[in-house]
């Protein structure tokens, strides 16, 4: 692991556990939409009120846009287990369709 300045933890290993997938789900659950995000990298960590997680995923877009993107997920879970998506940063490039 690294850590950098501000408390941010970055792990060896980009690994996505079960929990993080829940993360995930849940702090999605606020977004209109009718995308599907799948996670596959864990970016970073912090202790704060709670734990905030950066977590890369690809996202894949329906309906007339029908386009794949990746988004960064900075999501807060408290000290109460109550999780809150707090910023979603989108890299614009185009993916190779068979990503």
């Amino acid at each position: 692991m690294t850590d950098l300045a501000g408390g941010i933890t970055i792990p060896d290993a980009p690994t996505i556990t079960d929990e993080h997938k829940k993360l995930v789900e849940e702090a999605r659950k606020t977004l209109d939409d009718s995308s599907e995000a799948i996670p596959f990298a864990l970016l970073g960590t912090q202790v704060v009120a709670g734990t905030n997680y950066w977590i890369l995923c690809k996202v894949n877009m329906f309906g007339p846009t029908q386009s794949k993107k990746l988004v960064t997920y900075k999501i807060n879970k408290n000290p109460q287990d109550e999780v809150t998506l707090l910023e979603a940063e989108t890299f614009e490039f185009l993916i190779d369709p068979t990503f």
